[in-house]
């Protein structure tokens, strides 16, 4: 019988030391933006010297790389729950269209910290200057889509999308998705023009229809999307 592995009270109290920290560094991000977050301003936020916050986060950079691996661990439990909410008859361009309907509802819900995944997202370098820590984002990027990119290899399965690297197909869906919900300010200013989501169901159609589906297929599939 495999036992999971009991985590030292130590070790519990710096976990929930750390989850504290994020959560106060998460609000100061909400309250300032990206450029009221300093490790200065996160100490005093948690009643910590700067170098008691240093024994959790070695540096700026470390903490926005944590940031984002909390929020797309959050993006992913998002994806997983709307996967499991689903009938089982669901086809898979449906499926696809569900998670596009729920990273946008994600993408609002969040403001402030899906502002914070966009900055990091379009340049690391501007936030994440450790080639390390970049790297690590990244690779939670990869991990937190996981769902999207399964739905996409069963949609291949079934004939629904021609053969293709499911990997590479996620990554277009999701940035093309991503670069979209970033637009909501520019469209108050034009709004006949920047339908938020007109504009996500008519990039996730093209890629569908791009990749093989059949358009009529994918219609019905993103049709009862509200």
């Amino acid at each position: 019988m495999i036992h999971e592995q009991v985590r030292s009270p130590r070790a519990r109290r710096h976990d929930a030391n750390l989850g504290r920290i994020l959560d106060a560094a998460t609000q100061v991000v909400a309250e300032g933006g990206l450029e009221a977050l300093s490790m200065s301003k996160l100490a005093a936020a948690v009643d910590y010297t700067p170098g008691a916050l240093y024994r959790y986060v070695e540096s700026k950079d470390a903490l926005l790389a944590r940031l984002v691996e909390r929020i797309l661990a959050d993006v992913r439990a998002d994806l997983v729950a709307a996967q499991a909410a689903l009938p089982a008859r669901t086809g898979a361009l449906a499926r696809v269209g569900a998670l596009v309907r729920t990273y946008r509802d994600f993408a609002r819900r969040e403001p402030h910290r899906f502002g914070l995944l966009a900055v990091t997202m379009a340049d690391p370098r501007v936030l994440l200057a450790d080639p390390a820590h970049a790297g690590t984002a990244a690779a939670a990027v990869i991990a937190a889509l996981e769902p999207l990119a399964a739905v996409l290899t069963a949609a291949a399965a079934a004939g629904q999308l021609a053969p293709g690297d499911a990997v590479e197909r996620t990554l277009c869906l999701f940035t093309m998705l991503h670069g979209v919900l970033q637009l909501p300010k520019l469209a108050r200013n034009a709004p006949q023009h920047l339908d938020i989501d007109r504009l996500a169901l008519a990039g996730t159609r093209a890629l569908l229809v791009g990749w093989g589906a059949s358009p009529r297929h994918v219609a019905r599939a993103l049709e009862e999307l509200p």
